[in-house]
This record gives C-alpha cells, structure tokens and sequence, in this order.
C-alpha cells in the first residue's frame, strides 16, 4: 500500500508493512502461546481438584478413626470396645485395620479409600484407590476404673 503526504511544497512518499513479510516465522504464535496457557491452566485445575478430594477423604477417614476411639473408649468396662469401634467404623465408610485396648486406653487404626477424580483415575488405569490409613487414640479419666 503506496500513500503520498504532502507537508507544504514537500512530497513524502512511504509505504505501510504489515510488520512481517509474507511467510513469517511469527505468524499464528499468539494462538499457539493462548492455547498452552489454557491447556496449563486446565491441567492445574484438574490437579487442585484431585488434591483437594484426597485431602477431603484423608480429613473424612481421619474423623471416623477419631470416632472409632472414642466409641471403643466410652466402652472399654463393657469389653466390646472394638466391635463397637469396628461398627462406628462401617458406619462411617471406612474398615477398621486394628483395635487395641491398654486399660482405660484405646488405640485404633482406621482405613478408607480416596474418592473422586483420584479414585476414577485409578479405576482408568487398573489399579485400586489409595488406601488412606489413620491412627487415633483416646482414653477415659483413671478415675473410671
């Protein structure tokens, strides 16, 4: 594209570019960079999701491992402080691994399995969820016995 400029007596002549020549290297980058940003973006996204299920099922394993020991403790003069921590338990979506009685104290260790994008992601491949393993401990005041 020619223009012609006329400033006073003077005739300037130029010509606009388009910034490239025809058969840049740079042509269509943009769209390249845009797209790696969103793919990245998604990529990340799907990652924060994936964590925060685990980290959700780990939070959901622990309270029922926590109220596994404290029903087993409340029943520790009745001797069948782990059936009941084996059922509170079950009720609560996770299996009781192991259940052990020191007096007035109780020690029990609680599994679940992740749910969620985690545990499709598995299935997808294979393999079984992960097992999510908690400990918890609780006791009744000496006082008791």
């Amino acid at each position: 594209m020619r223009a012609l400029v006329s400033a006073g007596s003077c005739v300037v002549g130029f010509r606009a570019s388009r910034g490239l020549k025809a058969g840049g290297t740079d042509r269509g980058s943009a769209t390249i960079v845009w797209l790696t940003a969103v793919v990245m973006c998604v990529v990340f996204g799907v990652l924060a999701l994936a964590l925060t299920e685990f980290a959700s099922a780990r939070a959901r394993v622990s309270a029922a491992a926590d109220l596994a020991a404290l029903s087993a403790a409340s029943r520790t003069l009745y001797s069948d402080g782990c059936q009941h921590a084996a059922q509170v338990a079950r009720e609560n979506d996770s299996t009781l691994r192991s259940c052990h009685i020191y007096g007035t104290e109780v020690e029990v260790a609680v599994e679940g399995r992740a749910r969620g994008a985690l545990a499709r992601l598995a299935r997808m491949a294979g393999k079984v969820a992960p097992r999510i393993v908690v400990q918890a401990r609780a006791g009744q005041p000496e006082s008791v016995t």
